[in-house]
């Protein structure tokens, strides 16, 4: 079953690049499948998906040589960085060097955790605030089109 992640959290990374995984995360979990997959996001922010939603990735990239030029780097920049990690007995997983670098964190410095949806970003706390600026046209475009047009908008209690 894949699982719902939502809500922020903030987090430290300890001296040897380890995360403790937040109860709100791994308490919908049997420990029995404590499995997850690190990745790079197109943005500058690590991605933790859980079993089933890293494979639903992967069969949407597909695996082996694809035609074109796009579709290679897509599949190389997801599945050719993805670290398995697995929570120890205190919960906690290792984020591998290359990850770090590539998200800007680091060692005993804090990390923010952003619920996704079917996958849990994790952040540098200060490329996130970059990010999270005032909402551009496109996002409010978007926002928009999600919301039925068809149903107008009316105040709660009007």
């Amino acid at each position: 079953m894949t699982h719902l992640f939502t809500g922020a959290s903030d987090h430290g990374l300890d001296d040897k690049g380890r995360l403790t995984l937040p109860s709100r995360i791994l308490e919908s979990i049997a420990q029995k499948d404590w499995r997850f997959f690190l990745t790079v996001s197109m943005d500058k922010c690590l991605l933790l998906h859980d079993a089933q939603s890293w494979q639903g990735l992967v069969d949407r990239i597909g695996t082996g040589v694809h035609g074109s030029p796009a579709h290679r780097n897509l599949a190389r920049r997801f599945l050719g960085s993805a670290e398995e990690v697995t929570p120890d007995a205190a919960r906690r997983i290792r984020i591998p060097d290359p990850l770090l670098d590539y998200a800007g964190l680091a060692s005993s410095q804090p990390v923010r955790l952003l619920g996704m949806g079917n996958v849990c970003e994790i952040w540098a706390p200060s490329a996130l605030s970059g990010v999270l600026t005032e909402p551009s046209s496109e996002e409010q475009q978007l926002f928009s089109s999600l919301i039925d047009p068809r149903t107008p908008s009316t105040p709660i209690g009007a």
